[in-house]
């Protein structure tokens, strides 16, 4: 599924999701119905989720970057639980589930570090959540999604 020329052109898109099948084309050496099979055969096998815009946040009044780590109580409730609980806050961008004692990792943006307590007692107050620890970005080099 992902030889050379789906790489070529899940780099491409990647760069810029607005390219034209001809453009695409051009740069690997297809006709733009080959294209288009290609892509589409690229979303239908779920490689390409969905086509998205990247914001700047500053201009948002998201400027403040965090990532929380959550630790669980013992009982009946698990990482995937607690990570879904998360789901309807808008500030979480992110959520794993990490190996170690703590057992979510959530990257937020908020507006301020007001914004960030008011999260954050949201959080310590879902069902399971013994803890959370918080480490606030002073500044970011780069961000990126999955290259191929």
């Amino acid at each position: 599924m992902l030889d050379p020329i789906n790489r070529k052109l899940l780099a491409l898109l990647r760069q810029d999701t607005r390219l034209k099948y001809a453009d695409l084309g051009k740069e690997a050496n297809l006709s733009p119905p080959a294209v288009f099979e290609r892509v589409k055969k690229l979303e239908k096998s779920g490689v390409i989720r969905r086509y998205t815009v990247e914001l700047d946040p500053d201009p948002l009044e998201l400027g403040l970057c965090a990532f929380i780590q959550i630790r669980i109580s013992p009982g009946p409730l698990n990482c995937h639980d607690i990570a879904r609980a998360l789901e309807p806050y808008p500030e979480i961008q992110e959520a794993h589930s990490i190996a170690g004692e703590d057992c979510v990792l959530a990257k937020v943006r908020t507006a301020n570090t007001a914004a960030l307590d008011a999260l954050l007692q949201k959080i310590r107050a879902i069902p399971g959540v013994e803890r959370t620890q918080t480490t606030v970005v002073l500044s970011t080099q780069f961000e990126r999604g999955v290259t191929p």
